[in-house]
């Protein structure tokens, strides 16, 4: 085929050879641009390279979103919500919106808690942890990040947070004296105790490590 043919020249100048010549370069090297690579706000496919960028062009580096962000698909959740988070900040939506992006799409947020003549400006969170990790400081950036997106009026009393453990065991024998047994067990742990002057050593509370112990008796 020839090369007047590839060309979008006009008619009247596609025999003039260098103006087709340099028109045919151009082209191939648009043709090699790889589309996928500039389309930098397709979020679900942009390179992870580029991820740090869009969330400081969006606005939602550190505990706005991306410092509780622990895979990259939650980061790419966060700069996709990042405009709806910053248009609705404020809101008890924008906390529950904000809590989602990080991994808590169950939180539960009860507002009116507090006594005395400012209590419905109290509110607390419920969490649960899913298979999120739980710690003191991963607690202490949720609550920044919390922040960021309450509005100034309002008081977080406390978070408290659930983790769900389950775990069976199986014993199975041969013998008829001794049929199989197939028992299980659930554990429920969590709380999160402040050291804000309502919480005392007094052995009400347990701060130390949960456990779950199995004893298993056999009888013959």
């Amino acid at each position: 085929m020839s090369d007047k043919f590839n060309s979008v020249l006009a008619d009247s100048i596609k025999d003039i050879p260098h103006l087709l010549q340099f028109d045919l370069m151009a082209k191939k090297r648009l043709d090699a641009i790889q589309l996928d690579a500039i389309l930098i706000y397709l979020i679900d496919t942009v390179s992870a390279s580029a991820l740090p960028f869009l969330a400081a062009q969006f606005d939602v580096l550190g505990f706005k979103g991306m410092r509780l962000a622990t895979t990259e698909q939650q980061q790419r959740e966060v700069i996709k919500r990042a405009i709806e988070l910053h248009r609705f900040k404020g809101t008890v939506w924008a906390v529950k919106e904000a809590l989602k992006t990080i991994g808590y799409p169950d939180a539960v947020l009860t507002e009116h808690v507090g006594a005395g003549a400012n209590g419905w400006a109290v509110f607390r969170i419920e969490l649960n942890a899913g298979d999120n990790v739980i710690s003191a400081t991963m607690i202490e950036e949720i609550v920044k990040m919390v922040m960021e997106y309450k509005n100034v009026r309002s008081h977080l009393e406390d978070i408290s947070y659930q983790v769900f453990f389950d775990d069976s065991i199986i014993l199975t024998d041969a013998s008829v004296e001794n049929p199989s047994v197939d028992d299980s067990d659930a554990l429920v742990i969590g709380g999160d105790f402040r050291y804000n002057g309502e919480e005392y050593y007094n052995g009400s509370r347990n701060y130390s490590l949960d456990t779950d112990i199995l004893t298993i008796e056999i009888i013959t």
